[in-house]
């Protein structure tokens, strides 16, 4: 008997099973189901990172000292950065942006200040925020308010420097700081 050929008490088996092509039809089952558990654990892996990092339009993050806080130089994300005015000494930040859209604002203390010497003065408020303020006071300055170069409008209130995104662009910007461009 040909030792290919399986056989059973009702005689030779309809078809000889060779060990080769059973070996091979087990590895393809294999790799289809491994195949299968890896791309559904890169969904859950990258479900997981985005609700990490936050998949939702609206952001907040805090960082206690600047120092904590990404700067456009360090920083491979896009959105989240300090913008290059706020002072390296800056302490209690608070941040807010939209991640598709004109919105951002910031909060903080500083001992040192924002130099405001690289800034030019802002006529009016500009439609106000174009986020609806969580960050902010509620009463924001609609004078006295000046532009660092970034598209964004800046104030000290109190012993917190403030600035956000207006609604209407600053004068000058070219919208790349601002989601506008």
């Amino acid at each position: 008997m040909d030792p290919m050929q399986k056989t059973s008490a009702a005689g030779p088996a309809a078809r000889p099973v060779r060990p080769a092509r059973r070996a091979a039809r087990l590895a393809l089952v294999a790799s289809a189901a491994l195949s299968v558990v890896a791309l559904t654990g890169c969904s859950a892996i990258t479900d997981a990172a985005l609700a990490a990092v936050g998949s939702a339009p609206v952001q907040e993050r805090h960082f206690d000292t600047a120092v904590e806080a990404p700067r456009p130089s360090n920083s491979d994300d896009v959105a989240w950065f300090l913008p290059e005015w706020v002072p390296s000494d800056a302490r209690d930040i608070d941040v807010r942006l939209h991640t598709s859209q004109p919105g951002y604002e910031i909060s903080f203390t500083s001992a040192d200040g924002v130099d405001l010497a690289a800034c030019e003065p802002v006529d009016g408020d500009l439609g106000g925020p174009a986020l609806e303020p969580e960050v902010l006071p509620d009463d924001l300055p609609a004078t006295g308010l000046v532009s660092c170069g970034d598209g964004r409008v800046t104030a000290q209130v109190g012993d917190r420097w403030l600035g956000w995104t207006t609604a209407e662009p600053v004068p000058g910007d070219d919208g790349s700081g601002t989601l506008r461009g």
